[in-house]
C-alpha cells in the first residue's frame, strides 16, 4: 500500500486552495489546460493549412491522438501503481512539451510531413495517457479521500474555463503565429506546468514489486476489480454509453451546423462556446449537488434529467431558435460535467490506493475506447438518415445512460466511503 505524508496545516482552511500541494496541482492544471487548448486547434490546422492534406489524412490525426488509450491504457495503470506518481506527472508533462517542439523546428527546416505529424500526435497521446492516469491516481494522495469531490470540482472548473474560451484563444494565437509556430506557446506552457508539479511537497512511497509483479497479471487484476465490483462496473457502463453517444452526437452536430444549417465557422464557434458555458456552471455546483442528494442519486438523476435536452437541437433551424438549441446543449454540458466530477470522485473513493492506477487505467480503457466508435457511428448514421434525423437518433440513445447506475447499489449511496470497502474479496482474487 502506498504510504503518504502531508503537510501539517494544509487541511485546516476552508478552501483547498490553501493547501500548498493542491494549489500547485491546480496551477499546473490551469496552465496545462490553456496550453493544450492551443494545441487542439493547431494540430488539425497544421494538417489542413500548412500541409494541405485531404479529409482522410486529417481524420487520421484525430485517430492517432486517441489510439494510445487502446494501445497503452491498461499497461499505464500498472506502471503508475509501481512508481511514485509525481515523477510520472513530471516526465509526462515535460515529454509533451519536448515532443510538440518538433513541429515548429521541422517547419522552419522545411521538412515537416504529415507522417511526422502522425508520429508527434501519437507520442503526445501516449504521454496524455500516462499523465491522466497518474493525475487521477495522485489526487487522493494530495488532498485525501474525504476531499476528492471538492478537488475534482475545482480542477474541472478551470478545465471548463478553457473549454469555453480555448477555441477562441487558440484560433487567435494560430492566426498570429501560424499553426506550426503556435506549438511554441503550448510547449512553454507545459514547461511552466511541469515547474508547478515539481513544487508539490507530498511524500509518497511506491509499492515494492514482488516476484509475482508481472505485467499481464497486474493488468488483469485491475480489470477484474472493475468488472467484479457492481459499483465500479455500473460507473463504467454508464460512462461508456455516455461517451459513445456523446461522440456520435458531436460528430453529427458539426455536420448539422455546417451543412444542414449552413452556419459560418464564426457562428459555429460561438454556438460551441455558448454551449460550453453550461459545463463551467456545472463545475461550480457539482459538489453541492452531490452532497445534497448523495453521489449515487446525483449520478443517475443528472443523467436522467439532463440527457433529453439533447433532443432540442435537431428541431431548430438557422434562425433565433438556434440559440435555444445552444442553451439546451449547455444544459447537456452542465449534466456531463456534474456526472463526470461525481463518477471520477466515486471511483477514487471506492478504490484502494495500491490499485488506483490500474483501476483508473481500466476505467479509461473501458470508457474511452468507445469514443472513436461513437464518431464513426455518428458519421454512418448521418450518411444513412441525414444529419437532422441522425442527431435525433443519437441524442435519444444517449437518454439511456442512467440505466446501469440506477440498477446498481450506487442508486442509494448517499456518501462517499472514506476508506475503500467491500472490495476485499475481489482484491484477494486479483
Amino acid at each position: 500500500m502506498i504510504q503518504v505524508g502531508r503537510s501539517g496545516d494544509s487541511r485546516t482552511g476552508d478552501s483547498l486552495l490553501r493547501d500548498g500541494g493542491f494549489r500547485n496541482l491546480f496551477s499546473a492544471t490551469a496552465v496545462s489546460a490553456a496550453s493544450v487548448s492551443v494545441a487542439r486547434i493547431a494540430i488539425p490546422l497544421v494538417a489542413v493549412l500548412a500541409l494541405d492534406v485531404g479529409e482522410f489524412e486529417v481524420g487520421l490525426v484525430s485517430t492517432f491522438l486517441t489510439l494510445p488509450f487502446l494501445l497503452v491504457g491498461l499497461p499505464a495503470g500498472v506502471w503508475v501503481d509501481r512508481l511514485r506518481r509525481r515523477p510520472v506527472l513530471l516526465f509526462s508533462q515535460l515529454a509533451r512539451a519536448v515532443i510538440l517542439l518538433s513541429i515548429p523546428l521541422s517547419w522552419w527546416g522545411g521538412f515537416l510531413t504529415i507522417w511526422q505529424v502522425y508520429a508527434t500526435v501519437l507520442l503526445f497521446g501516449i504521454c496524455n495517457v500516462f499523465y491522466d492516469v497518474a493525475y487521477q491516481t495522485y489526487l487522493p494522495t494530495v488532498v485525501g479521500r474525504e476531499r476528492v469531490l471538492e478537488a475534482n470540482a475545482k480542477i474541472t472548473g478551470v478545465q471548463q474555463v478553457f473549454a469555453v474560451g480555448g477555441p477562441s484563444l487558440g484560433g487567435q494565437i494560430v492566426a498570429l503565429m501560424t499553426a506550426p509556430v503556435s506549438f511554441l506557446v503550448t510547449s512553454v506552457g507545459l514547461a511552466v506546468s511541469t515547474l508547478c508539479i515539481a513544487r508539490i511537497r507530498v511524500e509518497e512511497h511506491s509499492v515494492a514489486r514482488t516476484e509475482r509483479s508481472r505485467m499481464l497479471p497486474e493488468v488483469a487484476a485491475g480489470l477484474r476489480l472493475v468488472l467484479r465490483d457492481s459499483r465500479l462496473l455500473a460507473i463504467a457502463g454508464s460512462t461508456a454509453w455516455l461517451n459513445l453517444t456523446s461522440y456520435a452526437v458531436y460528430t453529427v452536430t458539426m455536420l448539422f451546423l455546417a451543412r444542414t444549417l449552413e452556419l459560418s465557422p464564426m457562428l459555429i464557434g460561438l454556438f460551441l462556446s455558448v454551449s460550453a458555458v453550461g459545463g463551467l456552471l456545472g463545475s461550480f455546483v457539482s459538489k453541492q449537488i452531490s452532497e445534497k442528494v448523495g453521489p449515487g442519486p446525483a449520478m443517475w438523476l443528472i443523467l436522467l434529467l439532463g440527457s433529453p435536452f439533447a433532443l432540442v437541437l435537431p428541431a431548430v433551424g438557422a434562425d433565433w431558435m438556434l440559440w435555444v438549441g445552444a442553451l439546451a446543449n449547455g444544459i447537456v454540458a452542465f449534466m456531463t460535467v456534474v456526472y463526470n466530477v461525481t463518477q471520477v470522485s466515486c471511483t477514487q473513493a471506492l478504490t484502494p490506493d495500491g490499485f488506483l492506477g490500474r483501476v483508473n487505467a481500466s476505467m479509461r480503457f473501458l470508457t474511452w475506447s468507445v469514443m472513436p466508435l461513437g464518431s464513426m457511428l455518428g458519421g454512418v448514421i448521418s450518411g444513412w438518415l441525414g444529419a437532422r434525423e441522425a442527431l435525433f437518433v443519437c441524442a435519444a440513445a444517449g437518454c439511456l445512460a442512467f440505466i446501469p447506475i440506477l440498477f446498481s447499489p450506487l442508486r442509494v449511496m448517499r456518501k462517499f466511503p472514506l476508506q475503500s470497502t467491500g472490495l476485499e474479496e475481489t482484491l484477494q482474487e486479483a
